[in-house]
């Protein structure tokens, strides 16, 4: 009797609430056996109209424009045209395009745009000292290497020049002079010099690590996929895009040591003397610059970017006011005496804003987004990874440490797998043990540096990932009206597209008899000359585009009177009468 009771009690709750819904929001249209209920409409209206400053006629004439969208949308539903292959594989990567905004955390996303929004209003210039230490490491080598770079930090603190350090400890080769297997020259090293960056020129930790440390300072070790780095800021200034400057250039072998040849210094004395005189930059670069692509053009050089050039050439450059000339700059190519042009400053507008978000969908950062999300829902989908332990325990048990490195056991036959408990579970979901083990087999034939358990540790949260956002992907219709709406209007506009190009475009370009007939009909509109004795009209040849057109609205017309035979549509004039009132 309870039973009954509830039932009857949660019928009846159902059936009031369907009546308030339905109060709420009424059926406008019904077109044959389908209702159009009366907020599909305002959404489709407000979209590009504001209700409010809209007159009746406005709203009248969308209304008709409204039926004629779902007339057509339904013909297409009945023929079929959305169930093609072409159809569903386009509507599926819209879909999965669509759900990525859905699919992070759109607080943590904002706060990174935020913070590339800041960082892009700077160049940093800085140094570094690798110390290896690769992300699988155990826990004892990682805190080796940690120690290590502490260490190094604790001797430059105490006096030792960071370069030196770099040459000294460095893990990067690049910090050291190497000699060439090629050419067998010496070719020096950077001592650790990265030069000047921005936001996205280097990956996330490393420039979070630079652009928190202050100018002259040195880091706290910054952990990246590499290993750990020190890292000393040199300076920091507002953002450039490009320097544009003009040279005069000497070549010079010793230039890469910042030394000169005697014939450079005597070169370089007498051009700088007679810059200091008040002579024309142009005129000596016509007599005394040995680059033939810029002599050619006054001196002129590529405008670059802080980046593409070494930062003692870049420094040397803004430092000058634009007209100014430098006094001599060393590269790895010889001498030069620069005249500043102009400096073009990075624009940080609403625009940027555009691009660091597309950007950030793209970097390594946007994982920060993506692992927030994750943990939310597992608090909302009541995550709990209670066969967790014993899975790890089986898989050590069995699996051997060479089973990466071949291909010949499958993980997923081995003896008792399919006995375990679920690895975790959420929401709905119990998740198997198999599962996980089906995902790790898909790195059989990796090298490991670790042990297999490490391995297999390492995989976890990245399964775990995988497994919940694959869930919320397929749940979002449910859980995210507006995305149901926007895909469903996305798949109605390709049925629109479709229907329209196969009974209205297309039609009028291939029925060449059709389209002639009614050229006779409309060729009184289009006489060559009005106030002529004899009228004679332009031929189709001249107007065949206005023809093809008019004959697509003729087509479209009478279409559309077939469908509202076909469908019968019934307007609620009290219901379209509230919307006019608004």
């Amino acid at each position: 009797m309870k039973k009954i009771t509830f039932i009857l009690l949660v019928t009846l709750f159902n059936s009031l609430f369907l009546f308030a819904q339905n109060s709420a929001d009424p059926v406008l249209l019904i077109i044959d056996k389908d209702t159009v209920l009366k907020s599909e409409f305002l959404y489709s209206f407000q979209k590009n109209n504001d209700l409010k400053k809209a007159t009746s006629v406005e709203i009248k004439e969308y209304l008709n424009l409204f039926i004629n969208f779902k007339l057509k949308v339904k013909e297409g539903k009945e023929m079929k045209l959305d169930t093609s292959m072409a159809f569903i594989r386009e509507l599926e990567s819209y879909k999965n395009q669509s759900a990525q905004q859905y699919l992070i955390d759109k607080d943590i996303s904002e706060k990174l745009i935020d913070e590339a929004y800041e960082r892009m209003k700077y160049n940093v210039r800085a140094s570094h000292i690798l110390i290896n230490c690769p992300a699988s490491a155990s826990p004892k080598d990682t805190l080796m290497a940690y120690n290590k770079a502490i260490n190094i930090r604790n001797k430059i603190l105490q006096g030792m020049s960071f370069s030196d350090a770099a040459v000294a400890f460095s893990d990067d080769p690049s910090a050291r002079d190497t000699i060439n297997p090629v050419t067998h020259k010496q070719q020096l090293g950077n001592k650790g010099e990265l030069g000047y960056f921005t936001v996205f020129n280097l990956i996330y930790p490393f420039e979070t690590g630079a652009y928190n440390t202050e100018v002259g300072q040195i880091s706290m070790p910054v952990r990246t996929n590499f290993g750990y780095h020190l890292i000393f800021v040199k300076d920091k200034i507002p953002a450039i895009e490009k320097i544009s400057v003009s040279q005069i250039f000497i070549p010079d072998s010793m230039a890469k040591m910042n030394k000169m040849s005697d014939y450079t210094s005597k070169k370089m004395t007498e051009i700088s003397a007679r810059l200091q005189k008040g002579e024309d930059f142009v005129t000596l670069v016509k007599l005394f610059s040995e680059d033939k692509a810029s002599k050619e053009k006054d001196g002129a050089i590529e405008p670059f970017a802080p980046n593409r050039k070494s930062p003692d050439f870049v420094k040397a450059c803004i430092s000058i006011k634009p007209g100014q000339f430098s006094e001599p700059i060393s590269s790895t190519l010889g001498w030069h005496i620069v005249k500043l042009n102009e400096i073009t400053p990075v624009t940080v507008d609403d625009e940027a804003r555009y691009f660091i978000k597309n950007k950030i969908s793209r970097d390594s950062r946007s994982h920060l987004s993506r692992e927030s999300l994750v943990e939310k829902l597992k608090i909302e989908y009541k995550y709990q990874d209670k066969g967790k332990k014993a899975a790890f325990k089986f898989f050590k048990n069995n699996l051997p440490e060479t089973y990466f490195n071949s291909t010949s056991r499958d993980i997923l036959e081995l003896p008792g797998i399919e006995k375990l408990k679920p690895i975790f579970t959420f929401a709905d979901q119990q998740v198997p043990v198999k599962d996980f083990a089906n995902y790790i087999s898909r790195f059989q034939g990796v090298n490991l540096k670790e042990s297999v358990m490490q391995f297999v540790e390492s995989k976890y949260p990245a399964f775990v990932q995988e497994k919940i956002i694959a869930y919320e992907n397929d749940h979002l219709i449910v859980k995210y009206p507006e995305f149901k709406e926007l895909i469903t209007e996305y798949h109605d506009g390709m049925i629109l597209y479709e229907i329209n190009s196969q009974m209205v475009w297309s039609k009028a370009m291939k029925d060449s008899v059709g389209l002639t007939s009614f050229y006779e009909k409309i060729k009184l509109d289009y006489p060559v000359d009005p106030n002529a004795e004899t009228i004679v009209y332009k031929p189709m040849s001249e107007i065949r585009a206005i023809v093809i057109t008019q004959y697509q609205d003729f087509l479209d017309q009478q279409w559309i009177q077939e469908l509202k035979t076909k469908y019968p549509v019934i307007i609620k004039e009290d219901v379209f009468n509230s919307i006019l009132k608004k």
